[in-house]
C-alpha cells in the first residue's frame, strides 16, 4: 500500500509528514529530500544508508526547528518557508541534470 500526503493534509496529521516524520522523497539521482514539493537535500543515497539519511542535518533541523508543525494558511509549509529551509542547506547549487534543485554534497 502506498499512502500519499499532499499539502493541506497537515491539519489531519499534526503537521507536515516530510523529512522523515512520515515519509521523505528520493530523487532520480538518489538525493534524499524532505518531500517532492521541497527538493532540498544534504545527502545522497549513493553515499549513505537510509538510516543515516533520516538523521541528516537537514532532516534533523526541519524536525527540531518546528517548521513541519508550524501554522500556515494551506499549501506546502516548507515551500511557504523556503527561505528558512534553504538556510539549512549549507551549499546550495544545482544538481546536474535536474535544474532548479538545491543540494549539498560533501566530497
Amino acid at each position: 500500500m502506498i499512502i500519499i500526503s499532499f499539502p493541506g493534509d497537515e491539519a489531519e496529521s499534526g503537521g507536515c509528514l516530510a523529512a522523515g516524520r512520515g515519509f521523505f522523497h528520493i530523487s532520480a539521482s538518489g538525493n534524499a529530500e524532505p518531500c517532492p514539493f521541497s527538493p532540498y537535500s544534504d545527502v545522497n543515497l549513493w553515499n549513505t544508508s537510509l538510516g543515516e539519511a533520516l538523521k541528516s542535518p537537514l532532516f534533523t533541523s526541519l524536525r527540531e526547528e518546528g517548521l513541519l508543525t508550524a501554522a500556515h494558511t494551506g499549501g506546502c509549509v516548507l515551500f511557504d518557508q523556503k527561505e528558512i529551509v534553504s538556510q539549512f542547506v549549507k551549499k546550495p547549487g544545482k544538481l546536474e541534470g535536474e535544474p532548479g534543485f538545491a543540494f549539498m554534497q560533501d566530497k
